[in-house]
């Protein structure tokens, strides 16, 4: 069970941001994939993506791979829950720089149950927009340790099925988080708020 509730955004100097990033609590975000019962993309660094999904068998499960390298403990979640079950948990979500191009949306996860475990991981919008775009319409993430599966090359010869299980075979399997409602319509609105600030602020350039 979780309980889920969102942080302020806030702006950070240079200084202060890579303080952030190089914390300990922080898991750096390795790859990603959103896997959906749909042909890949052309020319996409993420995989079956589309804005809305209404025309897919299943939604599209958003895959990241975190850094555990600093924290060898989380490694093991994904085994825990497995026996434990889910527990419980807190997700919340933060914004540094909203509106700006060095923007990253942060999911924060702190549980409860069956451990006591806190980190946070780090998207960068720039890079990673279409995670958040994709999070806030299906309101689940999962995330799975490190190193990324190269699912570029196993893409090629695996339906999707058979590439989500090959993924969970080869990172040891994983664990997925859903949010609430709220959480999902908030998370979706600040993603709507920042794409229109981009805009207009590359509309300056």
């Amino acid at each position: 069970m979780a309980n889920n509730h969102q942080l302020p955004f806030s702006f950070l100097s240079t200084k202060e941001l890579q303080a952030f990033l190089q914390s300990p609590k922080t898991l750096p975000l390795q790859d990603a994939l959103i896997l959906a019962m749909k042909p890949p993309q052309q020319n996409k660094g993420l995989f079956g993506l589309s804005s809305f999904f209404s025309h897919t068998p299943l939604k599209p499960q958003t895959m990241l791979w975190i850094d555990t390298t600093k924290r060898p403990e989380i490694r093991d979640l994904a085994r825990v829950h497995a026996t434990d079950g889910p527990g419980t948990s807190t997700f919340t979500w933060s914004y540094i720089n909203e509106g700006r191009l060095d923007c990253y949306f942060v999911l924060h996860v702190a549980m409860k149950t069956p451990v006591r475990v806190s980190f946070r991981v780090p998207i960068f919008m720039r890079e990673w927009f279409s995670i958040i775009d994709t999070v806030s319409q299906t309101s689940s993430i999962s995330l799975l340790a490190g190193p990324p599966v190269n699912w570029r090359d196993l893409v090629k010869s695996l339906n999707p099925i058979e590439l989500e299980a090959m993924i969970h075979t080869q990172s040891g399997g994983g664990i997925t988080l859903t949010f609430d409602e709220e959480m999902r319509s908030e998370l979706r609105q600040h993603f709507e708020d920042h794409l229109v600030a981009i805009v207009r602020l590359l509309g300056r350039g």
